[in-house]
This record gives structure tokens, sequence and C-alpha cells, in this order.
């Protein structure tokens, strides 16, 4: 059975027809926890929430607007590691979008002989690609490699669940933004982490990153740092030089500087190296090297529609590399690294990885989001359905950050499916089941498997919450007089309620 979903296409705009929706709209799809909530909401009713947003934050003395304590979350790192953030409403969202965007010309990038920083600004009137981006800072590493004896390489501990709310303010007013965005900026920052002075600072969204870098340029542009070269993307830096002694004084003095912000280094990923930084390709044969090399090309393209005919010709593998590919899958104990070049690359032999999907899934709960891109390729959808409901009914771990993920398989894949009926009703209920993960199924706007009664106990609950949001936007496909009805009451429960119910009442 084939998927019925299809890829929304995006085209791209030219800088000067660029705005802050096109900026949130090109990010959403990459972001750790993608509901389709706010993206349906900003398609549909931008201009709305942009007038509510800017008509009341900061807010003047008469105005009782707050943002809401936002819902956190917990994306997955590899080894099960916790990466802890939070889910922004509709409004928080795209206020940030909107902050950043309008003062991107705030946002500088090191460019000199002897300081260069790479990743998360605009050029040319649009966001540049982060995976391109560190495509870059890898090759500068590599070529200051062979220009230098001594290189030191570390990265800052938990950044942004450690950056401090006022220093984030003072940032934004030392980069000259107005007050006004100052101060919706330093509101924006208490409220939606519930008054806590640090952690508060989204993961995972583009204009988060651009603040997150920004926030690092006192390294770049301190001259206490002596080393011939420093490189940065984001908190991964690098020092370069032929004296080891002025690169160790340099480490001191960065940690000094970091200190200063309450940040210090993470000790497990600092290294010095009296060789530079090794290109970990050296030691690799021709045909990996040939497969990292098409892997990173087709990340940089994946979320870019009008590449896709480039994509397949990237995805046309020599017999060799296949070999390669079905020998790291056939293995009894799988690598992860092996894993991902295997989901970025097999879509044509998707039959070989379905075998070992039930595996994949149990080992690698943080390669949800692959596995998710790469059953698109599945053309056998009732053998994926029954392996997936298998892992969430026999697995005893299923993390918030996977079930999200099959949520987002389930609409995109498995609907039409014998399986669906019992997959929905199992995530929903789930014993991991989170209010976001629910929120996932919620926002399905499926008329079948019992989705209308549970969108409809959250509309007439009096909520102003995840549930209730997704759920009223999970009704946009039913008949308005219908939707309409239901929406009369949840309306009622809040400002952004409102909001929401007048976005989806107008849709046709």
């Amino acid at each position: 059975m084939k998927s019925s979903s299809k890829r929304k296409r995006i085209t791209k705009k030219s800088p000067a027809e660029f705005t802050a929706k096109d900026f949130f709209l090109e990010d959403a799809s990459k972001t750790l926890f993608p509901l389709r909530t706010n993206r349906i909401l900003v398609e549909s009713g931008f201009d709305k929430l942009i007038t509510f947003v800017r008509s009341n934050v900061p807010g003047d003395a008469v105005s009782t607007f707050a943002f809401l304590p936002q819902r956190r979350v917990s994306a997955l790192k590899n080894g099960w590691h916790l990466r802890r953030t939070v889910k922004l409403d509709p409004v928080a969202e795209i206020f940030l979008y909107d902050l950043v965007y309008r003062n991107r010309s705030l946002f500088k990038r090191a460019r000199g002989k002897r300081r260069e920083s790479f990743g998360y600004v605009f050029s040319g009137g649009r966001p540049i690609d982060a995976t391109s981006s560190y495509r870059a800072f890898k090759g500068a590493c590599s070529e200051y490699n062979k220009k230098f004896n001594f290189s030191y390489s570390f990265d800052v501990a938990s950044y942004f669940n450690s950056i401090y709310h006022h220093d984030l303010r003072t940032w934004l007013e030392d980069r000259g933004a107005n007050r006004d965005d100052v101060e919706a900026f330093g509101k924006f920052l208490r409220e939606t982490n519930a008054g806590r002075s640090i952690d508060c600072l989204p993961q995972g969204l583009y204009p988060s990153k651009m603040i997150g870098s920004d926030f690092l340029r006192f390294i770049d542009e301190s001259i206490r740092v002596k080393s011939e070269i420093l490189v940065r993307f984001m908190d991964d830096m690098v020092l370069f030089g032929d004296d080891r002694d002025q690169l160790l004084s340099d480490f001191y003095v960065i940690q000094d500087l970091l200190g200063q912000k309450g940040l210090s280094v993470n000790p497990s990923k600092s290294s010095f190296s009296d060789s530079g930084i090794s290109d970990i390709q050296e030691d690799l044969d021709e045909v990996r090297r040939g497969l990292l090399q098409k892997r990173r090309t087709v990340l940089i393209h994946e979320y870019d529609e009008d590449s896709e005919e480039e994509i397949e010709e990237i995805r046309n593998l020599s017999e060799s590399e296949i070999a390669v590919l079905k020998e790291m899958l056939s293995r009894p104990q799988l690598e992860e690294h092996d894993i991902e070049l295997v989901l970025a690359l097999m879509g044509e032999h998707s039959s070989d990885v379905l075998v070992r999907l039930n595996d994949l899934m149990r080992e690698f709960p943080n390669l949800a989001k692959n596995i998710y891109i790469f059953c698109r390729h599945i053309r056998d959808k009732h053998s994926l359905a029954t392996m997936v409901l298998n892992h969430l009914k026999s697995t005893s771990i299923v993390p918030e950050y996977q079930l999200f993920w099959i949520g987002m398989m389930l609409e995109d894949h498995l609907l039409g499916t014998r399986e669906a009926n019992e997959i929905t009703n199992t995530l929903f209920h789930h014993a991991w089941a989170t209010p976001i993960t629910k929120a996932k199924v919620l926002e399905i706007p499926d008329k079948r498997y019992g989705l209308p009664e549970l969108r409809d106990e959250q509309l007439k609950g009096g909520n102003s919450d995840w549930l209730a949001w997704s759920a009223a936007v999970g009704t946009r496909k039913t008949k308005r007089a219908t939707r309409n009805y239901v929406l009369k009451y949840f309306k009622n429960a809040s400002p952004i309620n409102r909001i929401i119910s007048e976005i989806i009442s107008d849709l046709p």
C-alpha cells in the first residue's frame, strides 16, 4: 500500500520577498518537536498572530498580557542522553521568530585573519543553512590543521541550559536593539520559564541558535585571546597555533571569560592535539568516504523539495556502496553512525532496512526522526504498521521524542492501514505519553479511530493548553458548522484560544 501523504513543496522566495512568516515556515520542520498546530496557525493566520503579539508585548501599564509558562520536553541524543528544552506555544513561538527576524542585522559573524565564526546568521536576506555552515567549519579546521602544529578543541557544557536570563537581556541591549524589544525579550525569557533565571532559551529553533551563537561573540572579540587562529561554530571552538603554551594560556583565558557568564567548558570534549584536529576520513576507505559525502549532501537538501531529484540521484549507489551499507545493517551489534548512513542513503533498498526496523527502534530511539523520514520509502505499510505497534506494546521504555515521531509516522504513512486504529489508541494512552505526544495525535485531522471524540473532550474542558490547541487545529477538516459549534466554547478559555478559534473558524 502506498502512502497517500505528500511532502509539501516549499517555493523559495527572493530576499526581498522573505518575511518573518517565511522564516518560521522554513524552519518549522527542522525543529525538535514540529507539531503541525503552530505551522497551520501561522500559514493560515499569521496576520492575526503577529498583530496580537505586537499589540500586547511588552505591554503597557494597563496590559494584563503575560506569556504562558511553556511545556517542558525532552529530545534524545546518543546514548540515551536527554536534550531538555520547551515547546513554545503559538504566540510565544511567533514572537521569537519575529523578534529575531526584525533584528537580524544585529547578528554578525567574526570574519578576519585570526577569528572566524560559522553558522546561524542571515546572508543575502535569508538564514544560512546550518549543515553547510558546519561543513565549512570542519573544512576550515582541516585547513588550519595542515598549517599549524598544535590545536585545542572544546565546547561549552550544557550551553543552552546554562545561559542566565539577565545576561541574554543585556546582550540584546548591548547589540543596539530598541528598548521595547529588549523589554519584550526579557519578559519572554522570564515568563515562559516561570521565573527561573537559567535554562530559559528554547533549543532547536533557528532564532534561538542565532541568539546562542551571537551571545558568544565576546570570545571572538576578546583581545586577551592571542593564538594565531580561533574558529567557532556556536559553542564548539578550536584554537590553532605553533606555540603550545600560548594555546594552553588562551584555553585558560577563554574558560575565565566563560566563567564570568556562569558558563564552563565540557571536560569530556576538550582535546589537545600536537598535530591539529585529525580528519576522521583519513582513516576510512574510499567507499565509506564517498558514502559520508553523499550523506552530508542529502542532509543539506533534506527539506528542499526543489532538490528531490538531486537527492535521488545521490542515492543512486554503486554496487560496492550498496554492499557496504548492507554489511553494516547485517551486523549483530549495530553502530549508530552506520545506521545514520543506512537511513540517509538506502531509500531504494527499504525492504532490507525493514527487516531490522524493530532493532533500530529499540536500540536507537534518538534516531526516531531519521526513521520517520526514511519511512516514506517503505512500500509495505502494513508490515511497517505491524512493527510500530509491536514496538509500542512490547518495549518497556518509549521516550517522549520517539513517541512524538511515531505520531508523525502515523499521520503521514499509516492512517490507511488496518493497524491505524490500535496505533492511535496505544499512542494516546501509552504509559510514557506526554501532553506533547498526545497533542501530536489530536492535531491529526482524521474523522476515524475515535479522534473526533478525543478532540471534543479537550475542546469542551475549558482548558488553554497544548491538548486543547491541537484538538482545535485537528478539527480543520470537519464541516464548518460542526467545527464552529465546538470552537464556540473552546475560545472563551483564554486570549490564545480565541485567536486559534478565529483562525480555524475562517478555514474553508
